[in-house]
């Protein structure tokens, strides 16, 4: 299969789930391509394992010569296509901006595609990159499907009914997404929108022994922005008793790092910033780990998580985990069974998650090695990375919904 990938940045460190997705999408046989549409980012990391899909990543940058070229040649398109963004997404200017910007490219793109032969074309995310497949699917007639995750729905839903009409198959990665489009998009039925948990290759992450006794070792892993709640779980190692032995390490970096970093200065060695890190030193700090927290929480706009990748990483690796009641999490961390559930910035109750942890391994260890199964059994990637495939290959049989 002829297989074309729409991102908005590439590479990206923290998305090595649609990495290791296209990595398998790769193994199966699909000839890929992989269209970012934002230039290469030098400044991230593309892990060890995907380093492969940079042969296939390609870029039409969004006012080149050859979008300018594409803009012209469907000049008709791409009045009706821009007067539809306009309308739609009027009250989103910034938003609207931004799609009316990459319609050019998104149009060179959709040449591209019909000129290679695409059998099957997927969004990874339902903003840019699904409005960009849209268009692109207007000019090629290939037809795409949409995952979505999060922001990319919560935020705004201004032009989702009109991608997901066009689109052959729509895809969430939480059930809990799935519900909030079906009753926020006019005209999608609960039937057209599949779950497909995003994944971990749990054949090649193998659950770890417990880690070693001594001083308790807390570790977060992710970029530092508003929405991941870092700040929240500072706070609540305030509240960790006096005569506790613990160590935060902080595996990630992002606009809030210096504003972090000046917050910890207060507990001195005992909080450390290792910045980016690729995935092999990430199984590292994971071997050590006695507890693994994403303290999520609803940032400004709108802006939360779907369900935590390194959440799914930390129970495959048999890490005692601890997150929130934002979005789909709960699905994933079930309170006192796979893992320590907290509301969404409560301090005091995720600093009352991390002493049951530090007080009782043994139990956390239990509920660790029952995430370890339930990530086996919906979160793996094997599985469901050939369900995504089988999804494109019946829309690429089936063809482009009129």
């Amino acid at each position: 299969m002829k297989l074309a990938v729409l991102v908005t940045e590439f590479p990206k460190t923290t998305e090595t789930f649609i990495q290791r997705d296209l990595m398998e999408f790769r193994r199966m046989g699909a000839d890929l391509r992989i269209y970012h549409l934002t230039r290469w980012r030098h400044g991230q990391i593309l892990h060890e394992f995907a380093a492969p899909l940079a042969a296939h990543a390609r870029h039409v940058p969004l006012a080149g010569v050859q979008a300018a070229r594409a803009a012209l040649r469907h000049r008709g398109l791409a009045a009706r296509l821009g007067a539809t963004i306009a309308r739609v997404q009027r009250e989103d200017g910034r938003i609207a901006a931004k799609s009316l910007a990459l319609t050019p490219a998104a149009l060179a793109i959709g040449d591209e595609l019909r000129a290679w032969g695409a059998d099957h074309v997927h969004a990874e995310f339902a903003g840019h990159p699904a409005t960009a497949a849209w268009i692109a699917h207007h000019v090629s007639g290939t037809p795409y499907s949409i995952s979505c995750r999060a922001h990319d729905i919560f935020r705004s839903q201004r032009l989702l009914a009109e991608k997901f009409a066009a689109a052959s198959a729509v895809r969430s990665v939480s059930d809990f997404a799935r519900k909030f489009l079906v009753n926020r998009v006019p005209g999608v039925p609960d039937e057209r929108i599949e779950v497909i948990h995003s994944s971990v290759d749990t054949a090649r992450i193998r659950p770890l022994p417990a880690a070693p006794e001594g001083r308790f070792e807390i570790l977060y892993v992710g970029s530092l922005q508003p929405r991941k709640g870092v700040p929240v779980l500072l706070d609540a190692l305030d509240r960790m008793p006096r005569d506790a032995d613990w160590r935060l390490t902080i595996a990630g970096d992002g606009p809030d790092r210096a504003a972090l970093e000046a917050a910890a200065r207060r507990f001195g060695p005992r909080v450390r910033f290792l910045g980016q890190q690729d995935f092999a030193r990430v199984s590292e700090l994971y071997r050590d780990a006695h507890v693994c927290v994403a303290p999520s929480i609803i940032g400004p706009g709108g802006r939360t998580e779907g369900i935590p990748n390194v959440m799914m990483e930390a129970l495959a690796f048999a890490r005692p985990a601890i997150s929130t009641d934002v979005s789909g999490i709960p699905e994933l961390i079930r309170d006192g069974d796979t893992g320590r559930l907290v509301p969404a910035n409560d301090a005091a109750a995720l600093a009352a998650a991390l002493e049951d942890i530090r007080r009782d391994p043994v139990a956390a260890r239990a509920m660790a090695l029952r995430g370890r199964a339930l990530v086996e059994a919906e979160y793996d990637l094997a599985r469901n990375a050939a369900r995504q495939y089988a999804l494109f290959g019946a829309a690429a049989r089936d063809g482009a919904v009129a």
